[in-house]
């Protein structure tokens, strides 16, 4: 069975060489590399890719040859158009290493009956303990600290939250979405003892209390957290969830983090919110433009902690990565319903 591995400079084709070395299955494999060389190309490249979608640029010639007769494609940020399923006659399976899929045309793969498996939990753990550290961060000071310490040299006293710096425990924390990251998230903060309401319509309510929380409306949620964090996907009907009715809902005493997509958030609304003091203070990782603009307004708030879109961004989020989805294909060649399988209305058809 053929592989063709493409990847790139945030997974590189030898963490998925390492990886196939363990499945005996692939008795031929190509490695290639894909984009940018250079992180602010990739950068930008990923924020058009997630715009524009799998025809952001096109298959080099190179991959395009070796895919023609695979049996399986594994990938992280190439993306694969519809003529990769038109071209791929032997194509028996496509994984890839994102948890968006925004690279792939999902509909083209469906219409050729080739399953998409892709991994939504390959960074689930860096985000989330990313997520605590931006609550932590943001209701206890830390960055602020930091900044005045070594910038201005200057010890700090006063504080956006003054008089309102409490501790995790004993606080309610509100999480929008409960996948993959939503449930890690949850799993980390029952060691804090806080109060924990949940919002997903598409997630059983039995699924979150077994998790130790509690399912509420958006709008309860927002009225009665302390720190409210995002972990929905982007959709049609997610974009923008969290505007200024939103806010306005939330607590004065609340805080805000966002380790999940920036179009989730009415950033015009968000710096609003803060400007005007209806809620105390936010923690972000993702902005609509990236590097943040240096005339951005966000730069001049001082209850808003920046992080500089790094929340998946560790050695075991890539390098785990392949052997994850690996091991989720031969699930599928044994007859098993994989994990994370995007079109599932294709499983009726043969491996």
């Amino acid at each position: 069975m053929k592989i063709v591995c493409i990847g790139d400079l945030l997974l590189p084709p030898e963490m998925m060489e390492r990886a196939t070395e363990n499945f005996q299955r692939y008795d031929e494999k190509r490695y290639f590399y894909f984009g940018p060389k250079s992180h602010e190309e990739m950068r930008i490249y990923i924020k058009n890719m997630e715009t524009a979608g799998s025809r952001c640029v096109p298959v080099p010639d190179d991959i395009m040859r070796e895919i023609v007769d695979a049996d399986v494609i594994q990938t992280h940020q190439c993306p694969i158009p519809s003529e990769v399923f038109e071209k791929a006659g032997h194509l028996k399976l496509l994984l890839t290493n994102r948890g968006g899929i925004e690279n792939i045309d999902l509909g083209a793969a469906t219409r050729a009956e080739i399953p998409v498996l892709a991994n939504p939990a390959h960074n689930a753990n860096a985000v989330a303990e990313m997520t605590i550290g931006l609550m932590i961060a943001e209701t206890r000071n830390i960055g602020r600290c930091h900044a005045s310490m070594r910038v201005n040299h200057q010890w700090l006293e006063h504080f956006p939250n003054f008089g309102r710096i409490h501790e995790m425990k004993g606080r309610t924390v509100g999480l929008i979405g409960f996948g993959t990251i939503g449930r890690a998230v949850a799993e980390l903060l029952a060691a804090f003892k806080v109060k924990l309401l949940v919002y997903d319509p598409y997630v059983k309510e039995h699924e979150i209390r077994e998790a130790g929380g509690e399912a509420v409306g958006l709008e309860e949620l927002l009225r009665c957290s302390d720190i409210v964090s995002m972990h929905a996907r982007v959709s049609e009907t997610s974009k923008g969830m969290m505007g200024r009715e939103q806010f306005r809902i939330m607590k004065k005493t609340a805080v805000f983090i966002n380790t999940a997509r920036s179009p989730l958030v009415d950033m015009d609304a968000l710096y609003e919110a803060l400007k005007e003091q209806w809620i105390t203070g936010a923690a972000i990782d993702n902005y609509e433009v990236e590097p943040v603009p240096k005339d951005s307004p966000l730069l001049n708030l001082d209850n808003l902690t920046f992080s500089c879109h790094k929340s998946g961004d560790t050695v075991e989020a890539f390098a785990d990565s392949p052997a994850m989805v690996l091991t989720q294909a031969e699930r599928y060649f044994a007859g098993e319903t994989p994990r994370f399988l995007m079109n599932p209305e294709v499983l009726k058809g043969s491996r």
